[in-house]
């Protein structure tokens, strides 16, 4: 049996920042080496015992491994300017509401004392505003309950 479907895709992007209470040095480590500390139980695809790991270098990965081996990678890092910014680039498979892809970028400045996280998010593909809202917020909650409460902590 053969099912062909045509479908237009569409572009979404979106932005906020966040100040965090921390000098964007820290900020950048938690953000990176210390990502398994705070990314969230409800965001990890593989299940709570799962394990979260980013290489930030140009190539590296943003992948989660799972207690059975299982792994996914979410994102491949396009460019990296340490202590700065990474621009990652993702993909959607069809059983997540895809095929999408997502180019995230996030960037840190010193602003006031704390540092300022900018998330920006382009969204491409198989989208429907309700799953850029959901894709928005669910960034906001897991940088602001997840990276921002535990480098505040």
């Amino acid at each position: 049996m053969s099912l062909e479907t045509l479908s237009d895709s569409r572009i979404f992007k979106y932005q906020f920042e966040m100040a965090i209470k921390r000098e964007v040095d820290a900020v950048w480590s938690l953000m990176t080496d210390g990502i398994n500390d705070w990314w969230m139980t409800d965001f990890r695809a593989l299940g709570a015992g799962s394990v979260m790991s980013l290489r930030a270098e140009m190539g590296g990965r943003l992948v989660e491994t799972g207690e059975n081996h299982e792994s996914l990678e979410w994102y491949r890092v396009q460019m990296c300017t340490p202590g700065k910014s990474i621009y990652l680039v993702g993909y959607m498979a069809p059983d997540w509401g895809g095929p999408t892809v997502s180019m995230l970028k996030l960037a840190l400045e010193s602003k006031d004392g704390a540092a300022l996280l900018t998330v920006s998010d382009a969204l491409m593909g198989n989208i429907t505003e309700s799953s850029v809202k959901s894709a928005q917020s669910g960034w906001e909650m897991m940088f602001h309950d997840g990276l921002k409460a535990h480098a505040e902590a």
